[in-house]
């Protein structure tokens, strides 16, 4: 049996439908890939937000639990310093830590006073600006005016003279 010449060798018309497939089928492929704005967009938003919420200008500070602050009319910005609370319940925390009750703190003040120069040797460590002697104070409404300008006493003799008192804001 003979092969007819003419059948294996294509014609000018079939080579051009054979390319077009080929080109047909290489472009369908590559047109598969598409990207998702909109899940991009999205999570972008999401990440400002997140950042926005995260690195606020000024500091916050934690009011301990169970400890009612007073109102005032006047608030100021609160700068970071280490935070003295004084409970209803007479108990004194530094830094969310509790120092001891405050009469018997008042009475023998070493132990607060060994925690602040503490706070004061390990600031720089911390912190990029030297120490600038400040503290904010937290005092429960119930707590008598008396404790706590004991307390302030303290604080003064242990070179902490820009004291805070921490309020709410109306």
């Amino acid at each position: 049996m003979r092969l007819n010449q003419s059948l294996v060798t294509a014609n000018a018309f079939e080579k051009h439908l054979v390319n077009r497939r080929r080109k047909k089928n290489w472009g369908a492929r590559s047109t598969g890939f598409n990207l998702m704005l909109t899940s991009m967009v999205d999570m972008f938003s999401m990440l400002v937000v997140f950042l926005l919420q995260t690195f606020s200008s000024s500091p916050e500070i934690l009011v301990l639990k169970g400890v009612a602050l007073p109102d005032s009319i006047t608030p100021s910005i609160v700068r970071e310093a280490p935070v003295l609370s004084i409970a209803k319940d007479g108990y004194l925390y530094l830094d969310q830590k509790l120092v001891g009750k405050t009469t018997d703190i008042t009475k023998k003040p070493d132990e607060l006073l060994g925690r602040l120069n503490a706070i004061k040797k390990n600031w720089s460590t911390s912190h990029t600006n030297p120490f600038s002697g400040e503290i904010n104070l937290q005092a429960d409404k119930e707590v008598q005016s008396t404790t706590v300008s004991m307390v302030m006493g303290i604080l003064t003799t242990s070179q902490f003279q820009a004291i805070q008192l921490a309020v709410i804001g109306k």
